[in-house]
């Protein structure tokens, strides 16, 4: 394995979070909420970070919409409702069951939102 490859495999300190290796989950747009009105992470959505958690790793979730108004695609995930944070409550868990670390990318879109 080449040092460049060995490295990815070691620890490195962001801030105040330390993480045992280098490789990150960028955010991916997953639109797999459950249909309006409500918005929520389901069953689904836990299995898929779940699958990608990883011992001391990090995560960066989906984009997910802080209002009703700030939504850009539709099926993405809200973090604005109980059922909502109820959702994202389950997902992090299973992503702390495996040691791994969770941050959410918060969005509004502006002008451009899905009505």
């Amino acid at each position: 394995m080449s040092a460049s490859v060995q490295k990815l495999f070691t620890p490195v300190d962001l801030g105040s979070i330390s993480l045992k290796h280098r490789v990150i989950m960028a955010p991916l747009t997953r639109m797999r909420a459950t249909p309006p009105p409500a918005l929520a992470p389901q069953p689904m959505n836990v299995k898929y970070y779940e699958q990608r958690a990883s011992d001391g790793g990090l995560i960066i979730t989906e984009a997910t919409q802080v209002s009703q108004q700030g939504q850009g695609y539709p099926l993405t995930p809200g973090i604005y409702s109980d059922e909502q944070v109820e959702g994202w409550k389950a997902i992090t868990g299973a992503v702390k069951a495996k040691n791994g670390l969770m941050y959410a990318q918060l969005w509004h879109v502006g002008r451009v939102s899905h009505p």
